[in-house]
C-alpha cells in the first residue's frame, strides 16, 4: 500500500476542514456568540495537523489503487470526525470528547442519531456546524476533493469508496469532471430547497440548516418538535425534497442535457416511486381513523415515508402511536432506502 499518498490526502482533506469550519464561524461573529473562539481554535488544530500530514507524507508514487481509495475514505472520516468533535468540546456546549465524538460521527455519516437533550439551548453556530456536518457527509467530501484537485484515472478508486450508493460510474469522461457535475446538483438543488423555505416564512438560519440535513438526509433538527414546528407548506416542501435526494443523481444529470426517455426507462426510479406511493396509500388508509382528516393523514404518512425511506430521520408526528401495520411498513423502509447513487441510506433500492 502507498502509505505516503495515504496520509498526503487525509492532509489535505483534514486542511479542507479548517476551510469548511470558516461558515459557521461567520455564523457565530453574526449572532456574537462565544463559541466564535472554538471554531478559531480547531480551524489552528486543523491546518496544523492537515499541513503536518502533507508535509511528513510526500509520495514519489501518487497512483491510487483500490485500497488506497478505501484506505483515504476510512482514514479521513476518522481524522475529520476527531478534529470536528473539538469544536463543541472547546464550547463546552458538549464538555465530554465522547460525547460530541458521537455527535460528530453522527453528523459526518448522516446518520442522525444524537446525545443532546435540549436541542434549543445550543448556539446559532453549533447547530449550524451540527448540521453542516450532513451537507458535507452527504455526497462525500471527497468527491469535492477530486472535484477542486488534479487527477487521475486512478482516483476513480476514491470516488468508488465514497460516493453515495452501491455503484459508480462516470458521468463524463473524466473524474474531474464527473465529481464537479455531481457536486453542482448537489449545490444548485440544496439552494433551491433553501428559497423554497424561505418563501414559506422560515427564517433563513432555519431553511439552510434544515437544507443541510435533508440534502445529506441525516435529519438533525433544531426544534424540539422537529419539523412538525414549522407550516404544512414548509412541510410538504422538505417531503418532496428528502424524495428527490433520495433518487440516483444520475437521472438528475440526464434531465440537464435533456435526455429525458433515458430517465423514464429507469427501472430503479419507477421502484423507488412505486414503493413510496403505496406505502404512503396503505398508511394514510390506516392512521385515518386517528386524524379523521384525510388531508393531515396524506401529509403526515407522506412526510414520515419519505423521511424513512431516506433515512433522513425528520418527523411532524409521532409515529410510535399509529398502529402496527404504519409501524411495520416504516421498519421495513428503513431497510430498504433509496436508490443507487443518492445521498440516501439503507440497502438501496
Amino acid at each position: 500500500m502507498n502509505r505516503k499518498m495515504v496520509f498526503n490526502m487525509v492532509g489535505k482533506i483534514v486542511r479542507l476542514q479548517a476551510a469548511l469550519l470558516v461558515l459557521p464561524l461567520i455564523v457565530s461573529l453574526i449572532y456574537g456568540e462565544k463559541c466564535v473562539f472554538a471554531f478559531l481554535i480547531t480551524i489552528g488544530i486543523s491546518l496544523v495537523v492537515g499541513f503536518g500530514l502533507t508535509l511528513i507524507s510526500r509520495p514519489k508514487n501518487r497512483v491510487i489503487y483500490a485500497k488506497e481509495g478505501f484506505a483515504i475514505v476510512a482514514l479521513a472520516w476518522l481524522a475529520m470526525s476527531a478534529v470536528g468533535a473539538l469544536t463543541f468540546v472547546i464550547s463546552g456546549e458538549i464538555p465530554h470528547y465522547v460525547d460530541a465524538f458521537f455527535e460528530t460521527v453522527s453528523g459526518f455519516t448522516t446518520t442522525g442519531a444524537s446525545i443532546v437533550r435540549d436541542v434549543e439551548q445550543m448556539s446559532h453556530g453549533m447547530l449550524f456546524w451540527r448540521s453542516f456536518t450532513h451537507w458535507i457527509g452527504g455526497m462525500g467530501v471527497l468527491v469535492f476533493i477530486m472535484a477542486v484537485m488534479q487527477s487521475s484515472d486512478r482516483t476513480i478508486h476514491i470516488l468508488r469508496a465514497e460516493v453515495p450508493g452501491p455503484t459508480f460510474g462516470k458521468l463524463v469522461p473524466k473524474i474531474k469532471d464527473t465529481a464537479k457535475i455531481l457536486y453542482l446538483i448537489y449545490i444548485v438543488m440544496t439552494a433551491i430547497e433553501v428559497i423554497f423555505l424561505l418563501c414559506g416564512g422560515m427564517p433563513l438560519f432555519d431553511s439552510l440548516v434544515h437544507s443541510f440535513g435533508t440534502a445529506g438526509t441525516g435529519g438533525f433538527g433544531i426544534k424540539s418538535a422537529s419539523i412538525g414546528h414549522y407550516s404544512h407548506y414548509c412541510q410538504w416542501v422538505i417531503t418532496i425534497f428528502m424524495l428527490l435526494f433520495g433518487m440516483n443523481f444520475n437521472l438528475f444529470y440526464l434531465l440537464l442535457i435533456r435526455r429525458f426517455k433515458s430517465v423514464l426507462k429507469s427501472g430503479e426510479m419507477w421502484c423507488y416511486l412505486a414503493i413510496v406511493l403505496v406505502s404512503i396509500g396503505l398508511i394514510t388508509l390506516n392512521i385515518y381513523p386517528i386524524y379523521q382528516s384525510f388531508s393531515e393523514s396524506i401529509r403526515l404518512s407522506s412526510f414520515q415515508v419519505s423521511s424513512i425511506i431516506t433515512t433522513t430521520g425528520y418527523a411532524t408526528a409521532d409515529f410510535a402511536d399509529w398502529p402496527t401495520l404504519s409501524k411495520s411498513i416504516l421498519l421495513v423502509l428503513m431497510f430498504i432506502g433509496g436508490c443507487a447513487g443518492s445521498t440516501a441510506g439503507g440497502i438501496k433500492v
